[in-house]
């Protein structure tokens, strides 16, 4: 493929190689969550690290709310990678935004060839606990520190002043998402899944099946919400596999 100067949203290193994998962070995180990724995936696959606005150094940008909004936003940047094997990844939050990207990616033409999804329950679930985005700052922190978050209640007012308005705009991008049942997904679908999760059920992980026509595995790893973030050489080891085969 040929090789493009990185658009706004889009961050990777080096050359981009076959096949691509497409990083999609967690509510609040941006692209340097997955800084350790491209040694930790075979050889022969680029990471293509999402930064949406409002963090890094896309903090000077206003965070986007809506879903339809941030898959309209990296539509374009991701086809403009070119025909490259194409995958994607997101755990949470990001979860549903690759979802959504890669049903955006099908109907024009760009179908990937493999989705890999972790923290979150099957899209078209309702949530089984109430949403937060619009809590008070106290009640914020305190849900906050209920999924994983555990430093948010004693987080300074620095901190709070540039994370907490980004982590609800992510949350709100969630949180008021509507799901549409069409059309269904023909790629693979890997879920990834911690068995102490607080807010992901079992059935809900079994439940991301429902969304393609294609093969599913699902696999589990001790852990909160966020246990990818201990567990990340296997995931890639997971990704690797699959992309390789």
């Amino acid at each position: 493929m040929t090789a493009i100067a990185n658009p706004p949203w889009l961050r990777w290193s080096g050359t981009p190689t076959n096949p691509l994998l497409l990083c999609l962070p967690h509510a609040g995180a941006g692209a340097a969550s997955f800084a350790r990724w491209p040694e930790l995936l075979g050889p022969g696959i680029t990471t293509v690290r999402v930064q949406l606005p409002g963090r890094e150094d896309a903090a000077a940008r206003p965070p986007v709310r809506r879903l339809d909004e941030a898959v309209g936003g990296l539509l374009p940047q991701v086809v403009a990678l070119g025909t490259s094997p194409l995958a994607l990844y997101g755990h949470s939050m990001g979860a549903l935004l690759a979802f959504e990207l890669a049903r955006a990616l099908s109907t024009a033409g760009r179908a990937p060839a493999h989705l890999f999804v972790s923290g979150r329950r099957a899209p078209h679930l309702a949530a089984r606990k109430p949403p937060i985005h619009r809590l008070p700052e106290t009640e914020f922190a305190e849900a906050l520190a209920d999924l994983g978050m555990l430093n948010a209640p004693q987080a300074s007012a620095a901190f709070r002043r540039y994370a907490f308005p980004l982590i609800r705009a992510d949350l709100a991008l969630s949180e008021d998402y509507t799901h549409e049942p069409e059309p269904l997904l023909s790629c693979p679908v890997t879920v990834f899944a911690g068995t102490e999760d607080p807010i992901v059920d079992a059935d809900q992980v079994a439940a991301w099946q429902a969304v393609t026509t294609g093969p599913f595995a699902t696999h589990a790893f001790s852990g909160g919400h966020f246990f990818h973030q201990h567990h990340r050489a296997a995931i890639a080891a997971r990704i690797t596999e699959a992309l390789e085969r």
